[in-house]
């Protein structure tokens, strides 16, 4: 039986288009800009986090509980400022490539395009608009937006339902094996990123392209 043909495209953010939002090397950097404690941190993060990566509480909430549970010699605007300042474009040139296929879409019988991913609804909102994801996609399924989290079977279920799409003309693309491999619990086909070209390779054997203009 033949392959369906791909119709829709889910992408990741941080790894994909931009660095992690607030992953390890980003808590890190910011932690230690701070001169604080990195593993006291550490230790007071993850449950707060999975909670404000689900939109269940806020970014002010979530520093209260790791950072502001004592006075500091500077403010929650000044320790998010620098949490903004870590993003930075990972590969330009998988934005630009993902603009040119929204823009040529129609040719290879792309009808949509998505972006999935886990982060807080705060630097979201910095990072889409940011960084020129603005307008790049159908929709944004955000995990903070959705109270649900990449590899969860339910967060590409949810998806799948709202976007009324069989699984089998989707593809994933993730730099992480563990979210690839909860796609494709789902039925949806998934792409592990390890550079653009290695992306936009496979995609291509999908039947997912850019079309070249003729000289």
């Amino acid at each position: 039986m033949a392959a369906e043909k791909i119709t829709a495209t889910f992408w990741d953010c941080g790894g994909v288009f931009l660095t992690n939002g607030w992953d390890h090397h980003e808590r890190r950097s910011v932690i230690e800009h701070f001169g604080l404690g990195f593993e006291e941190f550490e230790e007071r993060h993850e449950q707060p986090n999975d909670a404000w990566e689900r939109g269940a509480i806020t970014l002010r909430e979530y520093l209260q509980e790791t950072v502001f549970y004592k006075p500091r010699s500077f403010s929650a605007e000044e320790f998010f400022a620098q949490m903004r300042a870590v993003s930075k474009p990972l590969y330009p040139e998988m934005i630009a490539w993902v603009r040119s296929l929204r823009a040529q879409r129609a040719q290879s019988g792309l009808r949509e395009m998505y972006l999935l991913s886990n982060e807080s609804r705060e630097l979201m909102a910095y990072r889409i608009p940011t960084f020129g994801l603005t307008g790049l996609f159908d929709a944004y399924f955000v995990s903070a937006y959705i109270g649900l989290r990449k590899p969860e079977a339910a967060f590409f279920n949810r998806v799948l339902e709202i976007c009324q799409l069989p699984p089998g003309e989707c593809v994933f693309i993730d730099d992480r094996q563990e979210n690839v491999e909860g796609a494709e619990r789902a039925g949806i086909r998934g792409i592990r990123m390890s550079s653009p070209q290695q992306v936009i390779a496979e995609l291509g054997k999908l039947g997912v392209g850019i079309q070249q203009k003729s000289a």
